[in-house]
C-alpha cells in the first residue's frame, strides 16, 4: 500500500486523535490553526486534505484556508481530494461554494473510517 500525504485541520482533540488512529500510518501533517494550515499548503503537497470549520478563537477557519487555495490557482494542492468535515453547516457551505470539487462530509467517526486511502 502506498503512503499518501494528508493534511488534517482540525483542532479538536477526540477529532485529531481520530485522525492519527486512522490515518497515522501515511504522512501525516496536522494544522490546528488557519496560519499554520496555509504554511503546509504553501510548502507541501498533498493527496488529501480533510478540512474543518471553526478552529478556535483567533485561529481562524477552513472558510480561510479555502479562499487562499482559491486565490492560489497554481498551488497544485487544489488537485487533491478535500474532505470538508465541519458540522457547521454555514461554513461547510462557504467552504463548498469556494472549492465546488470538494466532498462534505460532516465529521464522523464511522463515515471517516471507511475511507480507503
Amino acid at each position: 500500500m502506498d503512503k499518501m500525504d494528508i493534511l488534517v485541520v482540525e483542532y479538536i482533540d477526540s477529532r485529531v486523535l481520530f485522525f492519527i488512529e486512522r490515518f497515522g500510518h501515511h504522512k501525516l501533517d496536522i494544522a490546528d490553526n488557519a496560519k499554520l494550515a496555509i504554511d503546509y499548503l504553501e510548502n507541501e503537497i498533498y493527496d488529501y486534505i480533510f478540512l474543518g470549520g471553526e478552529l478556535g478563537e483567533g485561529n481562524g477557519s477552513g472558510v480561510d484556508i479555502a479562499t487562499f487555495l482559491v486565490g492560489a490557482v497554481s498551488n497544485p494542492n487544489n488537485y487533491a481530494n478535500i474532505i470538508i468535515h465541519s458540522w457547521n453547516p454555514i461554513e461547510a457551505l462557504q467552504m463548498v461554494d469556494l472549492l465546488p470539487k470538494a466532498k462534505y462530509e460532516p465529521f464522523s467517526e464511522k463515515t471517516l473510517s471507511v475511507l480507503d486511502l
